[in-house]
């Protein structure tokens, strides 16, 4: 495989032909998700239980295997075979340095990254490495593992220190690995979050994020000047008004895409939140956003990292498809490079998915009704959370309070930081006291030959 190079609005092989970068995210696999792997809280926090009920040596048994049919050199040659050129890879820092041993790198979790990129080595498909939980967490919410909501990576100096080493290692290993196509420094970042979102609006500390990223990129480069390096978006990938204009070779810029109709319950065309949702409508979404003016401005190239459907109420998947379809063709159309978000889930938005007949579907879902209490229409939970969050505004009396905003983090709040730790030990408790093989065959619903393609596949796979 050849390395790839930045030239004006592309990227290019080393003979100059022109690559578009076609793929999917490897979601919920060095990075686990909630919503995506089934379980309720935090990865770290899902750790901890599982060490604390089943031991040490259990617990490690049971992610060892959850990684393990989550992704492999079938799902790698699948992907290939569907036409997919890329792979984007979320990896969480945890996996490969203890907060109790800063600064020592974990030979397991590089060896499990490394199997990775010798099945693209042979399949002959790229990966960008991308850190999606970083030190310190970059944003409140649950996909960079916080359970707090504060996000004390910008405001602290040792979590910065540990970052620019960890990627310092990243690069030392992968310098010569053209396999790698680059580094996306750092997922959906939220600069002024060290204590929550609010006040609102949200405005970007664009000082600290322009000096990490540069201070970051600086460190790779005295390792590795080969490789092409992702910059982000702030405010989860769609703000870039105040980057600083490129200030090195080789740099690519990331957004973000989840639009109104493609993760609000409705139909798609149609009303949603008060607006009417067409196909012209949703492509403006993505042709005026910061992430393709500023990519139009400074003549670099656009990568979407992540965008895709949620599927939240059976009989929408047609909908949704259509809205999938609109977002693809509105990437070819600019020439941007796209990984549809995500591979492998439960059921929320991958591609692929596991039978809801499984026994792991089974287990799982009274945790998950629990659960849609507080996060669907209709949900009693939700309706008494939106009801406390209009008190609350209402005793402040701040006209400035965003309604929308404030009954959404608490919504979060309830869920992530309260709700998510009562329901963890209910998931504990389904894997305490199973065998290995009960383990294995419960955890087998992820494996590929197991999982159910989701009409999103064959939208996606239109475009490869």
């Amino acid at each position: 495989m050849d390395f790839l190079q930045v030239k004006g609005r592309s990227i290019v092989a080393e003979d100059g032909s022109e690559i578009r970068l076609r793929g999917a995210n490897i979601g919920a696999w060095m990075n686990l998700e909630n919503f995506l792997n089934g379980y309720p809280s935090s990865e770290s926090a899902l750790r901890h239980e599982f060490k604390k009920r089943l031991g040490e040596e259990r617990a490690a048994y049971f992610f060892d295997r959850l990684l393990d049919a989550m992704f492999s050199e079938k799902d790698v040659e699948f992907l290939k075979n569907a036409g997919m050129n890329l792979l984007r890879i979320p990896v969480n820092y945890r996996h490969f340095e203890s907060d109790m041993e800063p600064f020592r790198y974990k030979e397991e979790a590089f060896r499990r990254l490394d199997r990775a990129l010798e099945w693209c080595e042979k399949h002959q498909i790229y990966a960008i490495i991308d850190m999606h939980t970083a030190p310190g967490f970059q944003g409140p919410d649950w996909h960079s593992d916080n359970s707090s909501q504060r996000a004390f990576f910008w405001e602290q100096i040792h979590f910065q220190d540990r970052f620019v080493a960890l990627w310092e290692e990243f690069a030392r290993r992968y310098k010569d690995r053209s396999i790698v196509a680059g580094y996306d420094l750092l997922n959906e970042p939220i600069s002024n979050a060290t204590f929550g979102r609010f006040p609102s609006p949200y405005k970007s500390d664009w000082d600290v994020i322009n000096r990490v990223y540069r201070r970051t990129v600086e460190a790779i480069r005295r390792i590795d000047p080969k490789h092409i390096i992702v910059l982000e978006g702030d405010y989860l990938g769609f703000y870039f008004a105040g980057f600083e204009a490129p200030f090195a070779d080789n740099l690519v810029y990331s957004s973000h895409l989840y639009p109104v109709p493609a993760i609000r319950e409705g139909e798609y065309p149609g009303m949603m939140d008060g607006q009417m949702w067409d196909k012209a409508k949703l492509q403006a979404e993505f042709f005026n956003s910061e992430g393709a003016r500023f990519a139009r401005e400074h003549n670099v190239p656009l990568w979407v990292g992540e965008f895709g459907v949620s599927y939240s109420r059976v009989g929408e998947e047609d909908s949704r498809s259509r809205a999938l379809a609109d977002m693809i063709e509105a990437f070819e159309e600019y020439g941007a490079h796209w990984t549809v978000w995500t591979f492998k889930d439960i059921g929320h938005m991958g591609l692929l998915q596991i039978d809801p007949k499984s026994e792991y579907a089974a287990k799982i879902k009274p945790i998950f009704q629990a659960e849609y209490q507080f996060t669907r229409d209709g949900g009693e939970g939700r309706r008494r959370v939106f009801e406390l969050a209009d008190f609350m505004q209402e005793q402040i009396g701040d006209p400035d309070i965003d309604r929308d905003l404030n009954r959404y983090l608490l919504e979060m709040s309830v869920k992530e930081n309260y709700l998510h730790l009562l329901l963890l030990p209910s998931y504990a408790r389904i894997f305490e006291n199973l065998s290995p093989k009960e383990t294995d065959d419960i955890l087998g619903a992820f494996s590929l030959d197991r999982c159910i393609r989701h009409d999103a596949f064959e939208v996606v796979r239109r475009y490869l």
